[in-house]
């Protein structure tokens, strides 16, 4: 199951952040990647501002059938809409683990 993969998220910290819409990505510590192509809302912080997120940690993930929540120890929360009206490019969410196979969302 994909959130296995995205349960290793859990505990890392942020050390890049750009969540531009349609080509977004966070860079964790241990060179994990992950890169969001669909509609995504965050709350915590003005998306403006996204190097407000780097040093942040994540404390949980939720995926449903429709969304990925992603929340952080500041607070902040970005939720990734995984239904098809929510798809910009072939592929929803890509997760980059060194050694690991790349998990796609699509």
């Amino acid at each position: 199951m994909k959130q296995d993969g995205l349960m290793m998220l859990i505990g890392r910290t942020v050390i890049d952040a750009d969540l531009t819409q349609q080509d977004a990505g966070l860079l964790f510590d241990g060179k994990i990647s992950l890169n969001i192509y669909n509609n995504f809302v965050v709350e915590g912080f003005t998306a403006n501002d996204t190097k407000q997120l780097v040093g942040a940690k994540v404390t949980n993930v939720n995926e449903t059938q429709d969304a990925v929540t992603l929340e952080f120890n500041t607070g902040v929360q970005i939720a990734i809409d995984l239904r098809d009206c929510a798809y910009t490019c072939p592929e929803a969410m890509q997760l980059r683990v060194p050694g690991c196979p790349i998990m796609i969302w699509n």
